[in-house]
This record gives C-alpha cells, structure tokens and sequence, in this order.
C-alpha cells in the first residue's frame, strides 16, 4: 500500500502540474477556463497500475473513481453542539457529492455501468472494463482510479486469564482504574454511545445485551439506526459477529453481565455497531459505507440518516501493516461531526516505524498494547509515523484481555485491537463526567496525554513523556476523569504527578445524566442519503 500511496502522490502532483501551465497567464481561479481533457498519457497514469493489470486480465473489475475536490467543513467548526456539527458535515458533504460526482454518475449511467456513489470521500465504486476505466480517466474532475483492495482484520493471538482483581474486575479494567472512576466519581459512562466498525457483535451476550441501544427497557428490540451491515453477511436483520473479534471488542469497552464477568470500561454507557469486516477481512466498500453510517445512521434500508443518533466515539480495531491516506477523509469527516476517533495501532512490533493506517493518521488517536507487568507487548507496533509524528498517542492494555466472544462465552486475546477499546470507553467516562468535553476532539486529546503515566522508553525515540513506544504513556481513566473540566464550562484542571496518582483539586459532583440519551424519533420521514448499495440499469 505504501507504494500505491506513492503512485498517488505522483499522480496528484502531475495533475496539478498540468493544470497549472494550462491557465492563462495571470488567470486567477474564478475566471480560468474549465480544464481540458487530460492527454491519453496523463489519463493512463491516473489508472493505477495494479488495476490496469486487473483490466487486462479479466472483462469487468472493481475500481474507485476518485474525484479531484473534497467538501469544505469548516462551517462544522462554527457549531455549538455535536449533533448541529453532525448535521453540518452530513449537508455539505452530500451535496458537494452530489455536484462534483454529477458528470461521472451520468457517464456511467449513459454505459449501463453498475456502480455506487458515496459521500464520506469523494468517490465512486464502479464495476467496470478496461475502456470505461479509460473513458472515466479522460475527465477533468477524476483525479484517479484505483484498484479495489481488501483490509485483512488482525488476528489476535489467544491467551490465558490473568487474575482477576476485587469483584470480578478483570486486570486490565483494573489497570486502567476504571472502577474508581465508577466507585469514587459515580461516573459509569451514562448519556453516551460508543460505536464500533469490526466484524459485528453479538447482541445477546449477556454481558452487552443490556448496553445495546436498540433493546428498549421491556426488552424488545429495534436495530433501525443502531446497527449496520452493508454486505449484508448476517441472516437475519439483527446485530451478528461470525469472527468474535467485534464482540470482544465491544465487551472491553462496556460490558457487564451484572455479576462475575466485570469486563468493560464504561459499562453505563450504550452501544451501536457496523460492521466493516465481512469475516476475517474487509472490504474497501464496507468500511467507507461504515464510516458514513457512524456519522448519520440510517434504518435497515439504508434511510432516514440521523446525525442526531451518531455515537459520541467509534473504535476502529482494524488497519494496514503500512501508511495509506485512503481513509483519511473518513477520520477528518468523524472529527469534524464530534465524533471521537479511536484505533489500533497495529500489530507489526517489536520494529520502529511499524505504525499501520489509519491508526497512524495525525486526526486518529492510536493506542499501543502493555501487558499485566506493565511491559511493552513486543507485537504493539512502534513510531515514529508520517513526518515523524510519535506514535502510538498513548499504551493501554493489550495481552491476555479476558472479554466476551459470540455465544455467551469469554476468551483472552492479545493485539492492539485489545488495546483501543480502553481508551475508546475512557473517552465515554470522560464525555459522560463532563459534558463540557462533548464533541471536543482536540481538549479530549489533551487531557487523555496529560493524565496518562509517563512511561520512558527510547527504543524508537521521543521523551520519558511522549515516546514512540508508549506515546504518551499509559492510559490513567481516574486521572483522567477527576481532571476533567465537570462543570458546565473552563478548561482542564487539578494537578497531575508524573507517572503517580493524581491529585485532583476539590470538584463538585457531576451534573445528573439520564441513563440513556436518545432523541425521540422524528415526526415525519427525512430526506435520504444516499445508500450505498449498488446501482444497475
């Protein structure tokens, strides 16, 4: 992947070497001319060669148009509240799709061509030939066109149980001194949702079954903008996970069977899911689909999108061994919407520079793995990342993570992928303890660096405070928690000791939270989005 990145790169900065020499002198932008029909050589190199070799194999393949523009967000910026954010993107990035996208959607439309436009990136997914690969390349506005690849989701390695702590805590819950966040600041995660893109969940299990935000309190269900399945893998309409990987996942960040299986961070908090990963892998179609879900969920037939039921955090415990920008706009799209996003930082230890994407983003927040002694895993991947930014941003628990698996049962596994969630459900403490923080990507950040356990580590460079092993150390949940600004305004606050328990200057309780936030339904049907499912003539 890293050398498509390269291709593309090229590609770019051709492309916009050839537009600049064919504007007129002193032309400024409003007035130039529309651009040109690239030359048959400048619309050959936007075909990315891994698929011209695809094209030439086979009548028909799957490739992504890229178009040459993206959708301005910075009136996101201007809004006061995450669901007015939410609402902000979801307008402006439809329509700016469906302008610039209008010209190449009637071409294909014009040759009978299956395809599915999307809106999260400025692409569309064609089922096509060689000459229409060719033909689409001829146009000005499509910067190129790429070959369809598969993200394969990590596969981690099984463990054993390590001891649990008091009451049925597991180690790692422990570690991360959730259950004082619970215990000494009545804080359980209330009034948010959190989110995953994994290989689905399984919603019965009794440890998230009652976190589940389409189970109402009489216990019938209704999965309409709470859960996703693009490829449609499940059989029946309901939340499934044929890999365990997703319900584990989602077990680390909320789960609790009310008895001896105390296994998730915010176990107040409720959950929705989409599922990315068809099996072991996944597609590029179902975690671009995904990543617009999470930003205005739909019903089961992929309408009615509702910004105001995104959830406040999504986990991402999937990526590439190697950096690739393709999911870049997604990351960006989530932040701009409030939406916090967390992900593993791969599994390609114990080497530097083994950072995989999207978790090596500078807009993605990544976790590395330690283990019950405290000690690096050797698998967590290392920094630096892309123009020498330090990864991982911060280390959480990631080896012999007891959590819950489809069926009822419970297994340990280790990966970064165990990692994430921790940090992911200490986002949750943190929105639900300070409402303040809601939405606030770059304070949340702040504050989850500046709490965690300085932990020194030169292997790979940086700081006893922020290194490219641990980032910028281990995640601390109380620290976190108790520094937060709780009332309903100001900043960060309280004192925080390097590497030791925080002292937290005197706070008054947090402001009562409903148990769950949901808005009512609405009234009347709103406009669709549109689906990604696949148009044929």
């Amino acid at each position: 992947m890293a050398q498509r990145n390269t291709r593309r790169s090229l590609r770019a900065a051709l492309a916009a070497l050839t537009a600049a020499l064919l504007l007129p002198l002193g032309a400024g932008a409003a007035a130039a001319a529309p651009d040109p029909a690239p030359s048959p050589g400048a619309a050959e190199r936007k075909i990315e060669p891994k698929l011209r070799a695809q094209l030439g194999d086979s009548a028909k393949a799957v490739f992504w148009v890229y178009l040459d523009s993206a959708a301005d967000l910075t009136a996101a910026a201007r809004q006061t509240t995450r669901t007015a954010k939410a609402e902000t993107v979801l307008r402006t990035k439809r329509d700016h799709a469906a302008r610039t996208q209008a010209e190449v959607r009637k071409a294909l439309d014009n040759a009978k061509a299956e395809y599915t436009s999307f809106w999260i990136v400025n692409a569309v997914r064609v089922v096509g030939t060689e000459k229409l690969a060719g033909t689409l390349a001829q146009r000005p506005e499509v910067s190129r066109i790429d070959a369809d690849d598969r993200i394969t989701l990590p596969t981690p390695a099984e463990g054993k149980r390590e001891k649990a702590a008091a009451d049925a805590v597991e180690w790692n819950i422990d570690r991360v001194k959730a259950p004082q966040v619970w215990d000494q600041l009545g804080v359980r995660g209330e009034g948010i949702v959190v989110a995953n893109i994994d290989s689905g969940v399984d919603h019965t299990h009794p440890a998230v079954a009652g976190q589940y935000r389409g189970r109402s309190a009489d216990g019938s269900l209704d999965h309409n903008h709470n859960w996703f399945d693009p490829a449609g893998v499940c059989p029946t309409a309901a939340p499934c996970d044929n890999n365990d990987h997703g319900t584990h996942t989602m077990g680390t960040m909320v789960g609790d069977d009310g008895g001896a299986n105390k296994i998730g961070v915010a176990p107040g908090a409720k959950w929705i899911a989409a599922k990315g990963c068809e099996t072991n892998s996944c597609s590029e179609a179902s975690l671009l689909a995904a990543g617009q879900w999470i930003v205005a969920p739909t019903d089961l037939n992929g309408r009615n999108p509702r910004p105001d039921l995104a959830p406040h955090v999504v986990n991402n415990s999937w990526g590439s061994a190697a950096h690739d920008d393709w999911y870049r706009q997604v990351v960006d799209t989530w932040r701009a919407a409030g939406i916090f996003p967390a992900f593993s930082n791969g599994n390609a230890g114990p080497g530097c520079s083994t950072s995989g994407s999207p978790g090596d983003y500078a807009a993605s927040y990544s976790s590395g793995a330690f283990d019950v002694n405290g000690t690096i895993a050797s698998f967590s991947s290392r920094g630096a990342g892309p123009g020498g930014i330090v990864k991982p941003n911060i280390a959480a628990p990631g080896v012999n993570v007891r959590s819950s698996v489809p069926g009822g049962a419970y297994e340990a596994f280790s990966g970064t992928s165990m990692a994430s969630p921790h940090t992911a459900a200490t986002v949750a403490l943190l929105w639900s303890a300070a409402p303040a923080l809601e939405g606030d990507i770059a304070q949340t950040e702040q504050l989850l660096g500046a709490t965690a356990q300085d932990t020194d580590n030169g292997q790979c460079g940086g700081t006893a405070a922020n290194n490219n092993v641990f980032g910028e150390g281990k995640l601390d949940a109380l620290a976190a928690v108790s520094n937060a600004p709780r009332g309903p305004t100001g900043g960060l606050g309280g004192t925080v000791t390097s590497g030791g328990a925080p002292s937290p200057a005197p706070r008054s309780p947090p402001p009562a939270r409903s148990a769950v936030r949901r808005p009512p339904p609405p009234t009347a049907p709103t406009p669709s989005a549109p689906s990604p499912s696949a148009r044929t003539p």
